[in-house]
């Protein structure tokens, strides 16, 4: 009877390390991969490449790909890097909130109630938010080799 529960104590060990290890290789990853879009492309010649403004390396080495694939046997040389506003996004909210009457009569004149204190209505609050949109455009030339122009690694 003691082997048994010796024997259920090393299984049950045995599960709880292949539980820790699927959940340990479930929590794995996806790595990113980086983005970049052709905004201008004249093929051998050159063109403009974009990524986010807060890029990451790897958006930039997809960058790079795409200048080098456009240029061919060429050198890629960078004529700029800038960040350029490209629209604008705008969020509005508002809030109506409903404002309870509180008047009461404080006396009368001649027979006619005077009341005091506010009339019940509604207080309305309205917010708009506009953010510029913005990205990293990189405009490059294909070159012959000779020379020294920039080439992208």
């Amino acid at each position: 009877m003691a082997i048994q529960t010796k024997q259920r104590l090393e299984l049950a060990k045995h599960a709880a390390l292949l539980l820790a290890a699927m959940a340990i290789s479930a929590c794995q990853t996806v790595p990113y991969q980086g983005q970049a879009r052709d905004v201008k492309r004249r093929p051998g010649e050159g063109g403009v490449v974009v990524i986010k403004v807060d890029h990451r390396p790897e958006d930039r080495d997809v960058a790079e790909q795409k200048m080098r694939s456009n240029c061919g046997a060429l050198e890629v040389r960078v004529e700029s890097e800038e960040e350029v506003v490209v629209g604008q996004k705008t969020e509005g909210s508002s809030r109506d909130t409903n404002r309870e009457a509180d008047k009461q009569q404080v006396g009368s004149l001649f027979g006619i109630p005077v009341v005091s204190g506010d009339a019940g209505g509604v207080d309305s609050q309205t917010s708009t938010t506009t953010t510029q949109l913005k990205e990293w455009q990189i405009a490059y030339k294909c070159v012959a080799p000779s020379g020294s122009p920039k080439k992208v690694k």
